[in-house]
């Protein structure tokens, strides 16, 4: 099959050897997966390994499956969840199932999806409706992101809320933030064409921090927020973030940064506000993104602003470092 490897230069299309199902397993044939900006970062700086293949956000239709596979059928449309769990270590049972040394992830420690097949464990298989076009399968990982990150912010109706970065979580958490009944969303970010996208999906303001800095925003309108989604790992955005809280705000932490931040203790006692950590999601958690999509709850489909083959895909890693116009980009294996 063909697949996009990574490699010491970057990575590129090649031919490797079609997966086998294992026997309690079943293998997909991709329909669509999203380009994530956690693998443009990783191809960028080099953080792969030599022939990895790396793709965690996709959907598509089973062709195969193995000797112990009950319930899944060869032409079943499935969303995947790339996260491998055991379901009984300490980290699993604590809603952790990314941090599980048992089970590989898919397109982290495991082949992933920018490849025509995958090899997908039938326990992390979702059942898609079969009216429903399948590439939007390929959305419901950054949803559940998201609506793991608006849980740990403890927002809803009345609250008002910021979400700094409108790359694709920062966009899927404004659609997980109206899905929790927000009253009042603020988006913060740079690239053109995703400020467009957050007003389209539900942002009551855009605010573009080229221009105008959240903390100055906050200056002049007066308006602190009951929880910040910080999905930007920009330089300053956590301090920032921290600074326009509300008393007893909370501050998520989506992004994956290196930035070591100062953080005011008083702030902390005095004012009541909180900071937290939020990494991927549980298994009850992205089913619940996937049963969104597929009500129509969430208009997912308003991001998508290119598709590319698995040829252009590689090419499509490296336009997304600086984006401009785009927001989001799905590889399609067949197209």
């Amino acid at each position: 099959m063909k697949a996009v490897v990574c490699t010491s230069s970057g990575a590129e299309v090649a031919e490797i050897a079609d997966p086998e199902p294992l026997p309690d397993g079943v293998i997909v044939e991709v329909d669509a997966c999203g380009l994530c900006g956690s693998d443009v970062h990783a191809v960028e700086h080099g953080q792969t390994v030599e022939g990895q293949v790396l793709g965690h956000e996709f959907g598509g239709k089973i062709v195969a499956v193995g000797t112990e596979v009950v319930h899944w059928r060869v032409g079943d449309a499935v969303a995947v969840n790339p996260l491998g769990s055991c379901r009984q270590c300490r980290k699993c049972v604590k809603g952790l199932p990314f941090a599980c040394a048992e089970v590989p992830n898919l397109g982290i420690t495991a082949p992933g999806a920018y490849a025509q097949y995958v090899a997908v464990p039938q326990r992390q298989l979702v059942a898609l409706p079969a009216e429903l076009p399948v590439e939007l399968g390929a959305h419901a990982e950054p949803l559940a992101v998201s609506i793991n990150a608006v849980r740990r912010a403890g927002a809803g109706p009345g609250d008002a809320a910021l979400v700094y970065g409108v790359g694709s979580i920062g966009l899927n958490a404004i659609m997980a933030l109206r899905l929790a009944g927000v009253e009042m969303i603020v988006a913060a970010g740079r690239s053109p064409g995703r400020r467009a996208a957050a007003a389209r999906v539900g942002a009551d303001e855009v605010l573009d921090t080229r221009e105008l800095a959240v903390r100055e925003y906050v200056r002049r309108s007066g308006r602190r927020f009951a929880a910040v989604l910080e999905c930007s790992a920009a330089p300053g955005a956590l301090a920032e973030s921290l600074e326009v809280l509300e008393p007893g705000g909370t501050c998520v932490e989506v992004a994956l940064s290196s930035e070591v931040v100062a953080v005011s203790a008083t702030a902390l006692v005095h004012q009541g506000v909180q900071l937290n950590g939020s990494c991927a999601f549980s298994y009850d958690v992205y089913e619940e993104a996937v049963a969104h999509i597929a009500a129509g709850r969430v208009p997912v489909a308003e991001l998508i602003s290119d598709r590319v083959d698995l040829e252009h895909t590689a090419d499509a890693l490296v336009r997304l470092r600086k984006p401009g116009e785009l927001v989001r980009v799905l590889s399609k294996p067949w197209a």
